[in-house]
């Protein structure tokens, strides 16, 4: 005689099927995440390569110059970025219209800002400990990179290409 395999007592009818879906949910956006910091690393070797061609070209030790070179060496890797996070990252083929561009530079813009003002903050804790400029300026560069992923994830995520990934988690 076959046995019928019975369900714990805990786990309703339907419920294995919620569970495996959120499952997926989770899988996808873990990956989705992985690609994203992939990306960001290319965009970071940019970045910091950009960085210390300005430091090597026009050496500073004021916070204030290292602001104004990281904006520049930020956006130096913004273009990489939104063409390999619009289609690696989150998938996208369709052409690009005028509101992913326009909402991928309001997220440009707000990077760059929590970007200086975590390097200005960076910096200035720094600053007293590290006195090579160059060392100091790679260290600042890359704590406010390490406190910025998240954030700049979930903007690209839930705001910039958030139509077109909801839809990708959805289904």
């Amino acid at each position: 005689m076959i046995e019928k395999k019975e369900r714990p007592a805990t786990v309703l009818p339907g419920e294995e099927n919620a569970h495996e879906h959120r499952f997926q949910v989770w899988w996808r956006l873990l990956r989705q995440f992985l690609r994203y910091c992939l990306v960001g690393g290319v965009n970071t070797l940019i970045d910091i390569g950009m960085l210390n061609v300005l430091l090597w070209r026009f050496p500073t030790n004021n916070v204030q110059l290292l602001v104004i070179y990281n904006s520049l060496t930020y956006a130096s890797g913004a273009l990489s970025s939104f063409f390999l996070n619009k289609y690696w990252t989150f998938r996208h083929t369709h052409r690009t219209t005028r509101r992913e561009v326009m909402r991928f530079v309001i997220t440009l813009l707000l990077e760059i800002a929590y970007s200086n003002a975590l390097i200005w903050l960076a910096g200035k804790l720094l600053q007293p400990v590290i006195s090579n400029i160059t060392v100091w300026g790679n260290a600042s560069k890359l704590l406010a990179v390490a406190v910025g992923t998240i954030l700049s994830f979930a903007c690209m995520r839930f705001w910039t290409f958030a139509e077109r990934s909801r839809e990708k988690m959805e289904s």
